[in-house]
């Protein structure tokens, strides 16, 4: 476990700034339980996890940063980086980059020199580099192997049967994520299935194939130690088996080893409902802040971590970055909606999306 001993922000009288209710809560927690209250209490210590505490770091605030695992970082992920992640100045260093992508429509092959260039990232070194953000940070606390079973009003219960307290609780916890269902919310998932394969390769590849897939796509990622293959699929639509069946026929069809290496899936969430919840907030994945079209989700995870962030400190702020990149999400989403809508058009329309996908123009439209 890391951590770094916080500095609650637990004023000893009551703070003239704050309502009545909150005023009590506070006095209440500083004459008795100072050692198990926070100002902010984020769970899940994703990219969205991370950027929000990274936004809160040395601040008047004490936050707690909750990881259910013993590592931060390791998440089945494809580890797509587009240029909506290009305010977050992730190191060159590393990532693979790309400028140029494969896009396969059925055999036809189309080539597109993009815009901004895709990179590729292992989770775990996204990870580690944001919790490095986070070092010397003395009012934020990360606690690891740490797994919230109860949340209520002001507290929130761990599996060990701690019980503590907030202000505020941020949801960063993913596509299962527990404070959205403490708020009520339902989720809509989509899945990836994928394969590290030893093979390190060059080509980033978009295959679309309507008979096979539907709407979804398989994708070809190579990282810097292993090339990263998987399909992306809605389940109303394609079954696990189906999904499965046509990845390991495009991995034999295009000889890449797989044999022996581990089959890993992702659950995706892109059903929005809000990010703010008076004192509630969700971020990422557990917002879900994903992209139903491509299923690209660490953009918005950073993007939003930071925006709720922003928010916490300031309740004032509007948060008009998240609004940019959810005008994003909703076109894309568009887009698919009419894929879903005239099936027999599917493989004509995905011909003329990888046409227009040559203008740069078209390519900033869509977010890239």
């Amino acid at each position: 476990m890391h951590e770094v001993s916080p500095v609650p922000c637990l004023p000893a009288g009551r703070d003239p700034g704050l309502g009545h209710q909150e005023n009590t809560i506070r006095w209440w927690r500083t004459l008795y339980s100072v050692e198990h209250s926070f100002d902010v209490i984020i769970i899940g210590a994703g990219p969205a996890g991370l950027m929000c505490a990274q936004t809160l770091k040395n601040s008047c605030l004490s936050v707690l940063l909750m990881e259910k695992r013993e590592t931060i970082g390791p998440k089945p992920c494809g580890g797509g980086l587009t240029n909506l992640d290009a305010a977050f100045s992730i190191p060159a260093h590393l990532t693979k980059e790309f400028t140029e992508q494969e896009i396969r429509v059925g055999k036809k092959i189309y080539t597109i020199r993009l815009r901004h260039p895709l990179r590729m990232i292992s989770r775990f070194d996204l990870g580690q580099y944001l919790l490095h953000a986070l070092k010397e940070a003395k009012n934020i606390t990360v606690q690891t192997d740490s797994l919230v079973t109860e949340i209520h009003d002001e507290w929130i219960l761990t599996h060990r049967g701690e019980r503590i307290y907030y202000s505020n609780l941020v949801g960063a916890d993913g596509s299962h994520s527990v404070v959205r269902r403490h708020l009520g919310l339902k989720s809509k998932i989509c899945l990836g299935i994928y394969y590290d394969v030893p093979q390190v390769t060059d080509t980033c590849i978009w295959y679309v194939h309507p008979p096979a897939l539907g709407t979804g796509y398989i994708w070809v990622f190579p990282h810097r130690d292993c090339t990263n293959i998987g399909v992306y699929f809605d389940p109303d639509y394609l079954s696990h088996s189906q999904a499965e069946k046509a990845l390991h026929s495009f991995l034999n069809e295009n000889g890449y080893a797989y044999e022996g290496e581990e089959m890993k899936g992702c659950p995706i969430a892109h059903h929005y409902q809000g990010c703010t919840f008076d004192r509630t907030f969700l971020t990422g994945d557990a917002a879900g802040l994903a992209s139903k079209l491509t299923g690209e989700g660490i953009a918005f995870a950073l993007t939003s971590g930071q925006e709720v962030g922003r928010k916490i400190l300031n309740q004032s702020y509007d948060m008009h970055q998240l609004d940019a990149v959810l005008k994003i999400k909703r076109r894309q989403e568009r887009a698919l909606s009419i894929l879903n809508a005239v099936p027999s058009l599917r493989t004509l329309l995905f011909h003329l999306a990888a046409l227009l996908l040559k203008a740069k123009k078209f390519q900033s439209f869509i977010g890239n």
